[in-house]
């Protein structure tokens, strides 16, 4: 730089001239000239040797690696390598800026982060990744100085404000940057970090950095700040506003075993040894922390006694020197942190139960045990019980519920033993598989003073104690796996008198035991799956607000029941009763709930001249606090009078050769077989109007499905099934009602299924409104004679999600999808295609010739039509080689 200075300065030389005239020196120019181009080169030598790829100061290599470098221990778990690229490739999308991860503590969060942040780094997808560890309590400046440090340079500043100014505008000199934040406990204040991310710069937002940050030069490519977080619960990764949240589950048992082999080495080839491995791999949860620290300590055993020693240990109950204390630990220590009594007595509850159990159930015993604080409806408390059971789930507590068992609670093996384990410091009993020491607790009587609850189940004792002395008893429960005849002592409950929830299931009794009638305080009594021949004595029992009899027996419905005024719930699901007596169900006016459905009984006819020997359906009427309903009968006119427009969940079927519907995805379910019009059936249409599942078979009165039954559109119906029918001519026709405008037709159907519909001539008939069968993935048709094809063009724009096709013994079928010569905004430039699509089954059409009509092949796009489509065909002409 001196010598470059020095030469620009000589203006004595660089103004020499050529002797008399004014032109300059072109010799003394020359020299100049390539003095300085000699100074360039050597410049610009310089230069390039001084490039740094974008930054001056390096961390250590080995301390990178430390922050960032992931272990081999993720490298071969295939389920950890599938998040991974979910969770980049959220990373990578424009309009994402905040990602999380949340799990058991010691699933391997911090694990997988960190394989995150190597592959982004070795694959350029960021320029620059740091990481920080967040921890219970938050120390900034220790999260500040990890960030600084992994950037390159030191934070000296003073004031937590120029710290913070001082980070965030060294992060604004990256173009595109990743912050990983991990283990999250509460919501963290990224300005007060000093961490901009992409929100603030794309949405033009002004943080509390940027105000007091000097920042001389702009850096015009940056591009905003990706944050990558993780935490132990789902709900405090919302209080940080994360855009996509992944759950990291347990590694299941074939990667468990994977990685435990692999950290074990040879000491397990052992075939003795071997045996003891797979079951201490089984109490370690899934969760990798544990598989790998349990194998650092049995890696270099080979005394078999040792591992029988450590197996012992892993079957224990969370006290004392256990291998899996750590675990157990954390999942107290998660209890601990929940917001409310409410949310710890459920977990308590569930434990208690056993590993799996019903939504239905626990309502029952929270409502009998006062364990929600609010006094409301029946289904206010459903709905609290459903939030708490969500938040459970995000706090790793109870395992994520199944799509197919919507209504099952499930909870690890390893968390239940956390569960009994504080619940027996709450003077909690539960009966331990093949414990045979119940006679001994019976006769404890310190024991059984200090009881709160009792759960027997699954129980195998074939004899009661005379009684039981349990003043503080507040819950009971008795399972028999397999139906057992049992004689329950007439005194056992005198002792019990501070019961609120009784649960006695899988029992023959010819009586219940009179002390029963001391259960005064008892809120919830449930005698499922019972044979109850004589019941005298329950109408005692004045508080009852919940009374189950789910899949139950009883050779006559107690008429004493009619005196349980403060009855919500009443349960004969299943059940097998010949009949109700007349003038009960009219006296339960506080009922909510009324659960009927697959019940063997029958109802009394209206209009019948002799006495009445069982109940009228006309009694629901007067139960003005129904809200939920479901019940199976045999004649529609049954139902003609009642009063259904304010029920919030039903499902009502009507007809004798429809089987119950277990479709738990839906609460609202209707089934009808009417032999007669629609049109006459004002209650079911009232039902009809909110229906999410609708069945019907034999019901006349219709041509168009959706203006005769429901001119709104069926805007929540979600699955439709129509058979049988000789006048359904349409599911839609707009034609002649082109002066009403909808905001979608079936905009939530995701099932359509058409059977012996003989004179049904098109599906849809004229335009659909946008919105339309938006959600449609499954098509059936059979037996549909009059249909020459299943879709139009006009149609197919709107089935962009069908995932499966089924048609079959359609007689006039000619093709799938129809170009109809219609005005329309279609233009060859327009596409089939069904992506989505994974089953095509097409079977018995004689007449069809191609999927769509050959003049608009020029039209399809040059991607397959089906793409990785399951394709059945079968008893039809060879024309089908013409379909694709």
């Amino acid at each position: 730089m001196g010598e470059v200075e020095k030469l620009c300065e000589d203006q004595t030389q660089a103004n020499v001239r050529c002797w008399k005239w004014s032109f300059p020196n072109l010799k003394s120019r020359h020299q100049l000239g390539r003095r300085a181009k000699k100074m360039a080169f050597n410049v610009a030598e310089i230069k390039e040797k001084g490039k740094f790829e974008g930054r001056v100061g390096y961390v250590p290599a080995s301390s990178m690696a430390s922050l960032i470098l992931a272990t081999r221990a993720s490298e071969k778990l295939e389920s950890r390598n599938s998040l991974k690229k979910e969770v980049i490739l959220s990373l990578m999308d424009p309009k994402v800026s905040k990602v999380g991860i949340y799990g058991w503590g010691g699933v391997g969060k911090t694990t997988l982060v960190k394989d995150i942040a190597k592959h982004v780094k070795d694959e350029k997808l960021f320029d620059v990744v740091a990481m920080a560890t967040i921890s219970e309590t938050l120390d900034v400046e220790k999260v500040q100085d990890e960030i600084a440090y992994q950037l390159g340079f030191h934070l000296n500043e003073n004031t937590t404000i120029g710290r913070a100014d001082r980070l965030c505008a060294r992060i604004k000199t990256e173009k595109n940057i990743l912050i990983i934040l991990d283990d999250l406990w509460e919501k963290i204040d990224l300005d007060k970090l000093g961490i901009p991310f992409e929100q603030d710069v794309k949405g033009g937002k002004s943080s509390l950095t940027s105000q007091h940050s000097d920042i001389s030069q702009k850096n015009e490519t940056y591009q905003g700040c990706k944050l990558l977080l993780t935490s132990r619960r789902l709900d405090i990764l919302h209080e940080n506003e994360i855009q996509k949240g992944f759950h990291l589950e347990t590694v299941n048992d074939t990667e468990s075993w994977s990685l435990f082999e692999d950290r074990v080495g040879d000491t397990i080839k052992d075939g003795e040894l071997k045996e003891i491995a797979t079951q201490v791999v089984e109490r370690c949860a899934g969760l990798p922390f544990m598989i790998v620290s349990i194998a650092k300590r049995l890696k270099y055993q080979k005394d078999i006694r040792y591992w029988k020693d450590a197996l012992s240990n892993l079957k224990g109950d969370g006290n004392g020197d256990v291998l899996h204390r750590p675990f157990f630990s954390y999942c107290e220590f998660t209890y601990e942190q929940l917001k409310d009594d409410e949310m710890k007595n459920v977990f308590l509850l569930c434990g208690a139960y056993g590993p799996s159990m019903s939504v239905n159930d626990l309502l029952k015993y929270v409502i009998g045990l006062g364990v929600l604080k609010q006094n409301g409806t029946i289904e206010d408390a459903r709905n609290r019980l459903h939030r708490i059971i969500h938040d459970l789930r995000t706090s790793c507590l109870l395992l994520e519920d199944d799509a197919s068992e919507t209504d099952a609670i499930k909870m690890h093996d390893l968390v239940r033993e956390v569960a009994l384990s504080i619940a027996r410091k709450k003077n909690v009993f539960v009966l331990k598989r093949n414990d045979d020491r119940m006679q001994e607790y019976w006769s404890s009587k310190g024991f059984l003073e200090t009881c709160t609850q009792v759960v027997l189940k699954p129980c195998y004792i074939q004899e009661l104690p005379q009684k039981l002395d349990c003043p503080t008893l507040k819950f009971f429960l008795l399972h028999y796996t397999d139906t057992c005849t049992m004689e329950i002592p007439d005194n056992f409950f005198e002792g019990m008198r501070n019961l609120e929830a009784l649960d006695l299931r899988g029992l023959i009794m010819s009586s219940l035991p009179r002390s029963l009638v001391f259960l005064t305080k008892l809120k919830t009594l449930c005698l499922d799956q019972c044979t109850l021949k004589h019941m005298a004595g329950i109408g005692a029992l004045i508080n009852l607000e919940i009374l189950s009899f789910f899949d139950s027996y009883m050779e006559e419905f107690p008429r004493e029941i009619g005196q349980l005024t403060h009855i919500k719930i009443l349960d004969l699901s299943n059940s097998r009763i010949n009949f109700i007596p007349p003038n009960i169900l009219s006296k339960l006016t506080k009922i909510e709930e009324l659960y009927m459905g697959n019940a063997s009984m029958k109802w009394e006819e209206e209009s019948s001249t002799e006495e009445n020997k069982c109940a009228s359906l006309a009694e629901l009427v007067c139960l003005t606090s129904l809200t939920t309903l479901e019940i199976q009968i045999r004649e529609a006119w049954i139902l003609s009078d009642m009063m259904l427009n304010k029920l919030e969940r039903y499902k009502v079927i009507i007809g004798d050769k429809w089987e119950w519907s277990s479709n738990k995805t839906t609460s609202r379910l209707l089934k009808l077989k009417l032999q007669t019009s629609i049109r006459l059936e004002h209650g079911i249409k009232a039902l009809i109007k909110r229906v999410e599942d609708l069945y019907l078979d034999e019901v006349n009165g219709i041509s168009d499905v959706l203006f005769d039954l429901n001119g709104e559109g069926f805007p929540v119906l979600k699955h439709l099934h129509i058979q049988n029918n000789g006048q359904v001519q349409h599911i839609i026709n707009t034609m002649e009602r082109n002066n009403k405008t909808y905001l979608g037709l079936f905009p939530e159907l995701e099932t359509l299924i058409l059977h012996n519909l003989n004179y049904l001539v098109k599906i849809c008939h004229g335009p659909l409104p946008l919105n339309s069968f938006g959600k449609l993935t499954v098509v059936k048709v059979k037996s549909c004679d009059q249909l020459e094809y299943l879709y139009s063009i006009l149609m197919v724009k709107a089935l962009s999600q069908l995932s499966e096709i089924q048609v079959s013994n359609c007689n006039s079928m000619k093709r799938i999808v129809l170009i109809e010569n219609v005005e329309s905004d279609i233009t060859t430039d327009d596409k089939i295609e069904f992506h989505s699509l994974r089953s095509l089954t097409l079977c018995h059409l004689p007449l069809i010739h191609d999927f769509c009509s050959n003049e608009y092949t020029s039209c399809m796009t040059t991607t397959p039509l089906f793409n990785g489509t399951k394709l059945r065909i079968a008893e039809a002409s060879s024309t089908y080689s013409h379909l694709l």
